[in-house]
């Protein structure tokens, strides 16, 4: 029956106090840090930790046995010592918290618990403390079980890609000179799209659970592993002992998962591909790391699958081969990626390597189209005759329309030639070089909206080719839809592939264009905004070198060696690749130089000049600042 006697509080009194005390869970203690006497006020009798009345001295409470859980001893000895080391004035008192696992009374469990701390100091440094301490098991608990899901891949159980990266970061940007270095890792699975198709996709995730578990086999509980992509898995080896101990592991994890599935009477093979990066070899950062152990695993994709390829600068774009028949779509994958990560020396080996220059515009066409989601990637050349522009190639995705197809139907045709008025009409010079660039047709061409709903054109980025003032043609990027802006990467690399299509591709006039590679050669390597330079291997002699180099030469002496003419050094730049290159190999260096005041990335790879053919050169692509 209620009590009649009872009042609702209306200030805060004792009783007030107390209830919200218990309802907290709190403990209060003072310590006395002179004697280094801990007392506990009688709640800790009804608490859910294992904790005395007094302790005394009150540090082997926290270090001489079990009542903290032993991975947060370090976090509680930096806040301890932080806490005697700290300095304050007299009457002064400073504010303290922890978060830390303590033994339960059943002295089986850890309970986790917040440390808040009031530190009084006297003249000669800490005094006296009072605080509390608040059980917060329940709401720690249900937090990492939270941030657990949100970093987590469901299906493995190991990090997702988010949280995979923000781990490696932290590991890496913790390293000392005294740790042993880690060596970043990426698992692909080779023949995984066949089985998940048919089979289902039910048996795919049982495939790639195994996958998994043959991973966490291989590995140490210490080291980093997280699912990047559908098939895809990373792992920083922490502190490697050897490359001996990473290649017995990487070997192991080949054998375990090296297998046939079998359905019926249908069984496809199933196997995995391994690349590595070692740090600090390689890279020292997440990214470097992560480009170098990418470029590694298509190597080992290249060569066959079910191997594993550990980096080194030899790697080159142009020996990219695709062996295996059983995944044709990866060889595109791996030409796309070279293409993106060296377009220049992709586009120039390729003309060297094929001398057909109608098959590299075709390639490079769909490249571009396929890295930029575009719908059309055109080249146009101008006609003096007519005073208009005309198509030579294309590359069309299935959402965008083919144009050169159009111009013999009559529907069509002005149409067509509205749109080359249109966008030749807009030309003007940019930061990019000069370009027509309309990111939405439909509102600024709203008079033509017929004319551009009919070609399927929501968005155009043309960039103009001109010598000695004599306009060539255009090099266009289309979309089918509207955007709400170009993004600066694509009209930056719409710039540079119109200056190396333009000059080399544009100038159809006669078929020997490669007698004359030199000269076109020197034409766009002219244009580029790196350091570019050919060097005589033999005697460091610069054979030629771009307006970039001019603008920053110490000297216009000639007849000197490079390390002389441009830096002013007197013996080969430190890290210089040149000698390191064979004779007559395809293969780049890749290495980073400080030879032009700042540090920067380089790459060497040899190249015969039609003029030198009897040189041993090389050509050298700096990264300008």
């Amino acid at each position: 029956m209620p009590d009649s006697n009872f009042k609702i509080p209306m200030e805060f009194n004792t009783e007030i106090y107390r209830t919200l005390n218990d309802i907290e869970n709190l403990i209060y203690f003072k310590w006395n840090v002179l004697t280094d006497t801990l007392e506990f006020t009688a709640s800790v009798e009804n608490s859910e930790y294992d904790l005395p009345q007094v302790a005394s001295p009150a540090s082997t409470l926290f270090f001489g046995g079990d009542t903290i859980h032993p991975d947060d001893l370090e976090k509680f000895e930096t806040f301890f010592n932080e806490m005697f080391w700290l300095q304050g004035t007299r009457n002064d008192y400073k504010f303290f918290s922890a978060k830390i696992r303590l033994i339960g009374k059943n002295r089986s469990d850890y309970l986790w618990a917040e440390f808040r701390m009031l530190l009084y100091f006297d003249d000669n440094g800490p005094a006296m403390a009072f605080g509390c301490i608040c059980n917060i098991n329940v709401k720690q608990l249900w937090q990492m079980e939270l941030q657990h899901s949100a970093e987590h891949d469901i299906l493995t159980g190991f990090y997702n890609k988010t949280a995979t990266q923000k781990h490696i970061e932290d590991y890496l940007a913790n390293l000392s000179p005294l740790d042993r270095p880690p060596a970043f890792i990426i698992v692909d699975a080779d023949g995984f799209k066949a089985i998940n198709d048919s089979f289902g996709h039910l048996f795919g995730d049982g495939v790639l659970a195994d996958m998994g578990i043959a991973i966490k086999s291989v590995f140490r509980q210490k080291d980093i592993v997280g699912r990047i992509g559908g098939d895809e898995f990373i792992v920083l080896l922490c502190e490697l002992p050897s490359v001996d101990i990473l290649e017995k592991r990487l070997n192991e994890l080949l054998a375990n998962l090296d297998r046939n599935y079998q359905n019926n009477d249908v069984s496809l093979p199933f196997s995995v591909s391994i690349g590595v990066a070692l740090y600090p070899e390689h890279g020292t950062t997440y990214t470097e790391l992560f480009k170098r152990a990418d470029r590694a695993l298509y190597e080992s994709k290249s060569r066959g699958k079910n191997r594993f390829t550990i980096y080194h600068s030899g790697f080159s774009s142009r020996n990219i081969s695709v062996a295996s028949d059983r995944d044709p779509a990866h060889g595109e994958d791996v030409v796309q990626r070279a293409f993106e990560d060296n377009m220049l020396e992709f586009i120039l080996s390729m003309l060297y390597e094929t001398q057909n220059p109608d098959m590299t515009i075709s390639i490079c066409l769909e490249l571009f189209g396929k890295q930029f989601n575009l719908d059309r990637v055109t080249i146009d050349k101008f006609s003096h005759t007519s005073n208009s522009y005309y198509n030579i190639f294309e590359w069309v995705s299935p959402n965008g329309l083919a144009l050169k197809e159009k111009t013999e139907s009559e529907e069509f045709a002005d149409l067509i030639n509205r749109r080359y008025t249109i966008i030749d009409s807009g030309f003007h010079p940019t930061a990019y070089g000069v370009m027509s660039i309309c990111p939405d047709t439909r509102n600024r061409y709203k008079d033509d909206l017929w004319t551009f709903e009919k070609l399927k054109l929501g968005a155009f980025a043309h960039c103009q080719i001109s010598h000695s003032g004599e306009i060539i043609g255009s090099v266009g990027f289309e979309n089918s839809s509207t955007l709400s802006d170009f993004p600066k990467e694509i009209l930056t690399k719409l710039s540079i592939f119109s200056v190396l299509l333009g000059n080399i591709l544009l100038d159809r006039r006669t078929d020997k264009i490669f007698e004359r590679m030199s000269r076109h050669l020197q034409n766009i390597l002219d244009h580029m905004q790196e350091f570019i330079y050919v060097v005589n291997k033999d005697s460091y002699e610069p054979i030629f070198f771009n307006s970039t180099v001019r603008q920053t030469l110490s000297t216009s002496a000639t007849d000197l060696p490079c390390y002389k003419r441009f830096h002013d050094f007197d013996s080969p730049c430190e890290g210089c690749p040149i000698q390191n290159l064979s004779r007559d190999g395809n293969e780049y260096i890749d290495v980073t130089l400080n030879n032009w005041g700042e540090e920067t990335t380089a790459r060497a790879y040899n190249i015969h000049w039609e003029d030198e053919r009897d040189k041993n050169l090389a050509l050298i692509i700096q990264s300008s600042f």
